[in-house]
């Protein structure tokens, strides 16, 4: 299990990856205090949920170009192959370190 996951576990909660929404169960359990925590760390757990389907993704990938550091490119949880497609739309020779 992973950070976000454990903070929903600990409280007798489960969740579970719906697009790109985190749906949490049961409801009856949902306090303020652990809504504020799922919108603050949404991207996290999608990570963690997405992580379940053996496909590695990661919420920011480093963009390089002629070897040296072009920016981070942050978002959604995305594999390798989703984002260097995204980068080289853009920057057609650069490439993700």
């Amino acid at each position: 299990m992973s950070a976000a996951i454990d903070y929903l576990t600990l409280r007798g909660l489960s969740a579970r990856k719906k697009g790109n929404r985190v749906v949490i169960s049961p409801r009856a359990l949902v306090t303020d205090e652990v809504q504020k925590y799922v919108r603050a760390h949404r991207l996290e757990l999608l990570a963690e949920l997405s992580a379940n389907d053996g496909i590695a993704r990661s919420l920011h990938w480093l963009v390089v170009r002629d070897g040296k550091p072009l920016c981070t490119m942050i978002g959604e949880p995305i594999t390798r192959t989703e984002a260097l497609e995204v980068v080289r739309w853009r920057w057609p020779d650069a490439d993700l370190a």
